[in-house]
């Protein structure tokens, strides 16, 4: 497996399969909200300052993807196919962006304890509990140089 870093022009060539692989393979846990974040991302200038993605690869075949809009003050999420989440592909994801971003944040619904344990288990903290976009109870958790009052200032209400 290798792991891909997008740059803007990767994603341009990307973002069409990575929208239909979450439609196909986020267990309809990636929100409507997210999926037009993705759409939305400009392709034709540099990301925003902490918007990163990498994309999983066995030979060409996509197997997984992370993204962090502004440090996932804007956007987080991970989706990985189902006959590789017990191959570690989350994990490599995830400690590749918590080498290059400086910090993370992340929302993760209560009832979805996969993602919780890779969250846990990667060394994510979590620092607020709150009613999610489909009415779940939500954890807030973050990693890296992260503050509440960041989070209180520029992440989602």
């Amino acid at each position: 497996m290798r792991i891909l870093i997008l740059t803007p022009q990767l994603l341009a060539r990307h973002r069409d399969r990575l929208i239909r692989f979450s439609l196909r393979f986020g267990d309809k846990r990636i929100t409507h909200k997210a999926l037009r974040w993705l759409k939305q991302v400009p392709v034709n200038q540099p990301f925003p300052e902490g918007t990163w993605m990498a994309i999983a690869l066995d030979r060409d075949r996509l197997c997984g993807f992370i993204l962090f809009g502004r440090f996932g003050l804007e956007e987080a999420f991970i989706v990985v196919h189902p006959s590789k989440r017990r191959q570690r592909v989350a994990e490599q994801l995830l400690e590749l962006a918590l080498n290059r971003l400086d910090r993370i944040y992340t929302r993760v619904a209560c009832d979805n304890i996969p993602s919780l344990k890779l969250c846990f288990a990667m060394g994510l903290v979590a620092f607020r509990l709150v009613t999610g976009p489909t009415g779940k109870p939500t954890l807030i958790l973050a990693s890296g140089n992260w503050s509440q009052e960041e989070y209180d200032r520029h992440g989602e209400p």
